[in-house]
């Protein structure tokens, strides 16, 4: 006896399928009932580029759900472990990359992010709020460097590449707004 599967095309129709494997008189039931129901079992999907089901796999699973090949069973039918802590894992680091790292008080965060806002200002006169004691604590933080003093004697100040990446992690951790 002859496998009707052997007969098809590499790549067949449902009704192909169905003819082969209950013959004409029950291939529409199986199409519209049967099918669906083993595709939750395994059964090979339709390859959209070939348009039908690739019949050495319609062959494979059913040698499979019939018992007759168990080591492909064992080998993919399986269903596999997961390991949450990995995307835990992994979702956290995501989330301690956002958040800010140089914990800043209210004070520090304001006068450094008007510091990168306005790039022209160098001084903590010019900076609403700020104090040379604050901008000590925000060079201290590695958020600013000193510079030399300018023509009135006041100390300067430059925005350092952490002090820029820490505004922009707080706005993305607060509130989500990414202004620079």
């Amino acid at each position: 006896m002859t496998d009707p599967l052997s007969k098809l095309p590499l790549f067949a129709t449902d009704r192909e399928i169905a003819i082969a494997v209950v013959g004409k008189e029950r291939a529409s039931m199986y199409v519209k009932v049967v099918i669906p129901a083993l595709e939750r079992h395994g059964f090979p999907q339709i390859d959209p580029l070939h348009d039908g089901r690739p019949v050495p796999l319609v062959r494979k699973w059913y040698n499979i759900h019939m018992g007759v090949d168990k080591n492909y069973v064992l080998q993919s039918l399986q269903d596999g472990k997961e390991d949450w802590s990995v995307w835990d894992r992994s979702k956290r680091d995501r989330r301690n990359d956002r958040k800010p790292q140089l914990a800043l008080n209210t004070r520090c965060m304001n006068a450094l992010r008007h510091m990168v806002e306005h790039p022209d200002i160098r001084t903590s006169a010019e900076v609403p709020g700020a104090t040379d004691f604050t901008m000590d604590e925000l060079a201290s933080k590695g958020a600013l460097k000193e510079g030399k003093r300018d023509s009135q004697g006041d100390r300067t100040w430059t925005v350092t590449d952490a002090g820029r990446e820490e505004i922009v992690r707080l706005n993305d951790w607060h509130g989500g707004k990414r202004r620079i």
